[in-house]
């Protein structure tokens, strides 16, 4: 089987692996994958990619020895991306997208979706949170998320979670927001959120939904909450055991964001069980995992494909490479991700020296 020790080079080989997908026209641009894009960089088009290049040298710690040049190239490309009203999206992937996510909002019946808001508010707090990493802010503060308690407890109701992975993301969304506005009762208002959510989460398993959600539907949702307790400094939720309990009897998973949700969720769960519960068992669970990472990784290369021997093909429903046995950029970034908490649970981060990148 697999050993562990390959993940000490990716420090040299990963940043290799970005050189190859940067740009030779537009400066900050990042291609998504190696070779199988369908679009060229002279389109206006990129935003997810250079934030992803972002978050990938800033979990391998290498953000520092980037030349002051290299990081305004990237900052000025995620800034052309802004709208005054706030908004940074992509206009291809919109444009790309609208007719299969009007046909998935039809279908589940959610109707806040229907012109593509929810992917824009996505997509503009992943590249505030790059921006973030830079020290730096938008031109244009975002300001379309609900801002008194009335709106927030509606907001909240409005969502179906019985799709906890969906609505756990609008959750996390509104706490970033309201985390990096100028509100002066944002604290009520997070606290306000907080509470609401609270109400939700299940004793038996320790994730936050309605009905009956697969188990990975309630992982991944328990990801998207978590990540909003941690952009508040709130980082605190009860039955940590019941959620390990769930996380270490669920191992189907194939593609990379699935992967690190699931990784996610078990390393903060076991932080707050103070490291005391099934510890044996969860480092065991982290070393299978390594093991499995693997399988996505081009050593030769330096970057991780999105899917087992493939290019991701769709972003936010818009198609934009052939999937070609290779990685990608967004793969690449989750996976790396995952491996800084891998290492964290099994005590070897002082050798690898990542750092965990608040999303």
């Amino acid at each position: 089987m697999q050993k562990i020790d390959w993940i000490f080079e990716l420090k040299q080989k990963v940043p290799q692996f970005l050189e190859k997908l940067k740009g030779k026209k537009i400066p900050g641009f990042f291609h998504y994958s190696l070779s199988s894009d369908l679009y060229d960089e002279k389109l206006n088009w990129g935003l997810a990619n250079t934030t992803f290049a972002t978050k990938i040298y800033a979990t391998l710690n290498l953000l520092e020895g980037l030349s002051m040049e290299n990081k305004q190239t990237m900052i000025d490309f995620i800034k052309g991306f802004q709208n005054q009203n706030g908004t940074i999206s992509d206009p291809l992937i919109r444009k790309l997208a609208w007719k299969k996510n009007l046909l998935l909002t039809l279908k589940i019946k959610n109707l806040n979706n229907v012109f593509g808001q929810e992917t824009m508010r996505a997509e503009t707090r992943q590249a505030i949170s790059s921006l973030k990493i830079f020290n730096t802010k938008p031109d244009f503060p975002f300001q379309k998320f609900p801002q008194t308690k009335k709106d927030i407890e509606k907001y909240l109701n409005k969502l179906n979670w019985q799709r906890p992975w969906h609505s756990g993301s609008q959750f996390s969304h509104l706490l970033f927001f309201l985390e990096n506005s100028d509100l002066q009762n944002k604290t009520e208002l997070t606290s306000e959120a907080i509470q609401w959510i609270n109400t939700l989460q299940n004793p038996k398993d320790g994730c936050w939904y309605q009905g009956n959600p697969s188990p990975q539907e309630r992982i991944n949702g328990a990801m998207k909450i978590i990540t909003g307790l941690q952009v508040t400094g709130h980082l605190n939720f009860k039955y940590p055991e019941k959620i390990i309990d769930l996380c270490l009897g669920f191992n189907q998973y194939q593609q990379a964001c699935d992967h690190f949700n699931l990784i996610y969720v078990l390393y903060h769960s076991c932080r707050l069980a103070q490291e005391a519960y099934r510890i044996a068992e969860i480092k065991q669970f982290a070393k299978q995992k390594l093991r499995i990472y693997y399988h996505y990784y081009y050593p030769e290369i330096g970057g991780f494909s999105f899917w087992p021997h493939r290019a991701n093909m769709y972003y936010y429903g818009a198609k934009i490479t052939k999937g070609l046995d290779e990685p990608d950029i967004h793969g690449t970034c989750m996976f790396l991700q995952g491996i800084n908490l891998t290492a964290q649970i099994l005590k070897i981060n002082s050798t690898l020296q990542f750092q965990e990148v608040v999303l």
